[in-house]
C-alpha cells in the first residue's frame, strides 16, 4: 500500500517525465529520422528563416478563411492546398520584401491613409464599404474606424490584416507599374515587327523529307548523343524529384457487407411504415437527413419515378429496400399534390420589434398585424385601382428591395420562400390578396403569377450507405501486410506483383509539393516517405492507410536537382538526333545530284514545289511546319540566288527564285505597339518577374518534414 501511495503522489512528476521523453522522441524522429538535422524551419530563403510556428499561425488563419468560404468539411486536397499556398505565400513575401527594400520602395503612412480615405480609395475598401447601390460609403468607413479601439480583439486583428493586405497590394501595384514603365519599343523596332508580320515571300523549293530516309540506315553513336546532350542539356534542367512504383489494395465492401446492409434497411421497413413522425425517424436512422422538398418527375431518382407517379401508390406507401447511389434505401411517399414549379407574387411587409431581421423599434406585433389587416381591407375595397398595391408597397413595406419595385418579388421556385408565404401563393389563384404571418412579420400578399400545375411528391428517403465492415478492413489489411512483410526489396516487390497478378502503378516524377498521384487522393504520406533521407532507391515502404485503400510503394529513382542525366533524356532526344543525322545524309544525297532537280525527285523521292505567304513572324512553311532557319535564309537571299541543300527541321531544302514583297512605307504602328506591350505585360507581370526572382533565390524547402 505504501508503494502504491508513493506512486500516486509522484504520478504528476512521472507523467511530466514521460511526456518530456515522448516529446524528445517525437522531435528526434522529426529531425533525425530524415538525416537532415535541420532547425525547426519550414523553409529558409537566402538565409532568412521561416519558423514553423509562423507558418502554423498563418496556415490556421487561411484554413479558417477557407472554411468560411467552403464550409467546415474541407477535403484533404483542399486542406493540403491551403498548406501549400500558405508556404508559397510566405516565400513570395520574403522574396518580394527583399526586392522592395533593395530598390527603396515602400508605402508611407500618408499613402496608406490615402488608400482608405483619399479621393480614389483602394478597390477592396470600396467593395467592403458600399451602400445598397454599390456606391462607396465614406461615412460608414469613418464610423467603423472610430469604433475600432472599443471593438472585440478579433475585429481589430481582422482590420490589421486588412490594412496589411492593402499595403502589400499597393507595393505590388507600384512594383508592377515600375516594370511596365521600363518597357519601351522604339519606332524602328516596331517597324521591324510590322515588316516581320506583313512582308511576305515566295520561292521555289526542292525538299527531301527526312521521313523518306529509313531509320535503319542511320547510325547514332555515343558521340552523337553526348554532343546533343552538351548542346541542349539546359533544356532539361530539373528540380529534385522522386519516382515510385506502387500497389493499391482497395478496401471494398464484401458480399457479406452488402447483404448485411440490405438486411439492416429491410429490418427498418416495418417501423418506417408504422411511424407517425417520419422526419424524426429518418433523421434518427438515415445517413442523410430528411428533406421536405417537393419533387417532380425529373427530380426523383429514376428507380422511383414509376413507383411515385404511375402506380397509384398513396401517401404512406414505402418502397424498398432498393440500391441507388452506393446505398440501400427506403422511400416513403409523404404527400402528393399538383403544384406549380414557379410562382410570382408581390408583398407589403409590416415588420415589428423582435421580428427576424427587423430594424423596427416602434411597432409591436399586435400593431403590425392591425396595420396589415387594415391594408388588406383597403386593397379589397379598391380592386378597380390595381396600382394602389404598388403605391402602398413603396410607401410602407419594410422589405426595401422589393418596395422599390412596388412590392414585386419576381418569379421564384416552389419552396424558395418561407413556408407559410410559399403555401399561400401556391394554394391561391392569381389575383388573390391575403395576409400571412412569418418570422419576418406580417405580409400582405398578392399572387401575380403561377406556372402549370404538375404532379409533385414529398418523399422521405431513408439511406444507409454501403461501407466495408471491420472484418473486411482487417481481411484486406492482412493481405497488404502479407505482401509488405514478404517483399522488402524492389526485386521481391516486382516479382510478387507479377506472381499475384496485381496491378503495379508508376509515378515517374514527383516533387516535394506533389499533392496528387494517380488513383490516390491524398498521397502526402507517400511523398514524405519518398523524400525522407533514410529512404533509398530499392526500398519498399510500410503500409500507407489512405481513406478506403492500403498502399505499398517502392522507391525506384532519386532525381537530383540540376540537369537530367544523359541516360534520362536519351529517349526524348532520339528523334532530334535521328533527324539531325538524316539531315546530314539528305544534304549529301542532294549534293550528289548537283542541279539535276528532276533526278532528286525521281531517285531520292524529293518534292519540287512552290511556297508563298512566308513571313518572319510565324516562320512556318506550308506542309513542312516550323522552319525558322529556312525562313531566315529565304529573307536573306538575293535575286537570282540559289541556296542549298541545307538541313531544316523536317527536310533538307534547295531554295531558288525567291520573291520578297516590298515593305509598307509609313505604316500605322499603333497596333504593333499595343500588342507587344500586352505580350510583355502578360508574360512578365503575371508571373515572369517573380518566377525569375524565385529561381535566383537560394531556397531550402523543408515542407516534407512537416506536411
Amino acid at each position: 500500500m505504501a508503494a502504491i501511495e508513493k506512486i500516486r503522489k509522484r504520478s504528476g512528476l512521472l507523467i511530466a517525465i514521460i511526456g518530456i521523453a515522448l516529446l524528445a522522441f517525437v522531435l528526434q524522429d522529426l529531425f533525425q529520422s530524415t538525416g537532415r538535422h535541420r532547425e525547426y524551419n519550414v523553409a529558409v530563403i537566402d538565409g532568412e528563416k521561416i519558423p514553423y510556428k509562423d507558418f502554423e499561425d498563418l496556415k490556421n488563419k487561411n484554413l479558417e478563411n477557407m472554411k468560411r468560404s467552403y464550409g467546415n468539411n474541407l477535403t484533404s486536397s483542399q486542406t493540403y492546398s491551403v498548406y501549400n499556398n500558405t508556404l508559397e505565400q510566405m516565400i513570395k513575401d520574403h522574396i518580394m520584401t527583399k526586392e522592395y527594400e533593395a530598390i527603396g520602395m515602400n508605402v508611407t503612412a500618408e499613402e496608406l491613409y490615402d488608400q482608405f480615405m483619399g479621393e480614389e480609395p483602394h478597390q477592396w475598401v470600396v467593395q467592403n464599404f458600399s451602400d445598397a447601390n454599390g456606391n462607396f460609403d465614406r461615412q460608414t468607413l469613418e464610423s467603423y474606424m472610430q469604433q475600432l479601439d472599443n471593438a472585440p480583439i478579433e475585429y481589430r486583428t481582422q482590420w490589421i490584416d486588412f490594412e496589411n493586405a492593402i499595403k502589400e497590394n499597393r507595393l505590388q501595384t507600384k512594383f508592377d507599374n515600375l516594370i511596365k514603365a521600363s518597357y519601351f519599343v522604339p519606332n524602328k523596332l516596331a517597324k521591324k515587327y510590322y515588316d516581320n508580320k506583313n512582308v511576305k515571300a515566295s520561292a521555289d523549293i526542292v525538299a527531301l523529307r527526312y521521313s523518306a530516309i529509313p531509320d535503319s540506315t542511320v547510325t547514332v553513336t555515343d558521340k552523337d548523343n553526348k554532343k546533343y546532350y552538351e548542346e541542349n542539356k539546359f533544356r532539361y534542367e530539373t528540380d529534385e524529384a522522386r519516382a515510385i512504383d506502387y500497389v493499391v489494395f482497395d478496401i471494398k465492401p464484401s458480399a457479406q457487407d452488402d447483404q448485411d446492409a440490405r438486411d439492416f434497411v429491410a429490418g427498418l421497413k416495418p417501423d418506417f411504415i408504422a411511424t407517425d413522425n417520419v422526419a424524426s425517424f429518418v433523421n434518427a436512422n438515415s445517413d442523410q437527413r430528411y428533406d421536405s422538398t417537393w419533387m417532380g418527375r425529373s427530380d426523383v431518382p429514376a428507380i422511383l419515378e414509376s413507383v411515385v407517379f404511375d402506380q397509384g401508390n398513396q401517401p404512406g406507401f414505402v418502397f424498398g429496400p432498393y440500391f441507388d447511389n452506393e446505398a440501400y434505401n427506403l422511400a416513403r411517399i409523404v404527400d402528393l399534390q399538383n403544384r406549380a414549379d414557379s410562382l410570382r407574387a408581390s408583398h407589403i411587409l409590416i415588420s415589428y420589434k423582435g421580428a427576424l431581421r427587423s430594424e423596427d423599434t416602434i411597432n409591436t406585433k399586435e400593431r403590425a398585424q392591425a396595420i396589415a389587416d387594415s391594408l388588406l381591407t383597403v386593397l379589397k375595397k379598391n380592386t378597380k385601382k390595381p396600382e394602389l398595391f404598388a403605391e402602398l408597397a413603396t410607401q410602407m413595406s419594410a422589405d426595401k428591395g422589393s418596395a422599390e419595385k412596388g412590392g414585386d418579388l419576381d418569379w421564384f421556385t416552389d419552396g424558395m420562400m418561407v413556408y407559410a408565404f410559399n403555401e399561400f401563393v401556391m394554394n391561391n389563384p392569381v389575383g388573390q390578396i391575403g395576409v400571412v404571418e412569418t418570422p419576418f412579420g406580417f405580409h400582405v400578399i398578392k399572387v401575380t403569377g403561377k406556372t402549370e400545375m404538375l404532379p409533385k411528391a414529398r418523399l422521405a428517403i431513408l439511406k444507409h450507405d454501403l461501407t466495408f465492415s471491420t472484418k473486411t478492413y482487417q481481411d484486406m489489411f492482412a493481405v497488404a501486410n502479407k505482401f509488405v512483410t514478404e517483399n522488402r526489396t524492389l526485386d521481391q516487390f516486382n516479382a510478387a506483383v507479377e506472381a499475384e497478378g496485381l496491378t503495379k502503378r508508376t509515378m515517374p516524377r514527383m516533387n516535394v509539393s506533389t499533392m496528387q498521384i494517380t488513383g490516390i487522393e491524398n498521397p502526402r504520406q507517400i511523398v514524405r516517405w519518398a523524400f525522407d533521407d533514410k529512404t533509398k532507391v530499392g526500398d519498399v515502404s510500410s503500409i500507407f492507410e489512405l481513406d478506403d485503400m492500403f498502399v505499398v510503394a517502392a522507391l525506384t529513382e532519386i532525381i537530383p536537382e540540376g540537369y537530367a542525366p544523359l541516360a534520362k533524356i536519351a529517349e526524348q532526344s532520339k528523334y532530334q538526333i535521328l533527324n539531325k543525322k538524316k539531315g546530314e545524309i539528305a544534304v549529301e544525297k542532294m549534293k550528289a545530284c548537283g542541279t539535276d532537280y528532276d533526278r532528286m525527285v525521281k531517285e531520292l523521292g524529293a518534292e519540287s514545289t512552290s511556297i508563298s505567304d512566308v513571313n518572319m513572324e510565324n516562320r512556318t512553311i506550308s506542309n513542312y511546319g516550323i522552319e525558322g532557319d529556312i525562313v531566315g535564309t529565304i529573307f536573306g537571299m538575293k535575286d537570282g540566288e540559289v541556296v542549298g541543300p541545307i538541313a531544316g527541321n523536317t527536310s533538307a531544302f534547295i531554295i531558288r527564285n525567291v520573291k520578297i514583297g516590298e515593305p509598307t512605307e509609313n505604316p500605322d504602328l499603333s497596333g504593333i505597339l499595343r500588342d507587344k506591350t500586352a505580350q510583355f505585360n502578360n508574360k512578365v507581370l503575371n508571373s515572369g518577374v517573380y518566377n525569375a526572382l524565385r529561381k535566383n533565390a537560394k531556397i531550402e524547402d523543408n515542407r516534407v518534414l512537416f506536411y
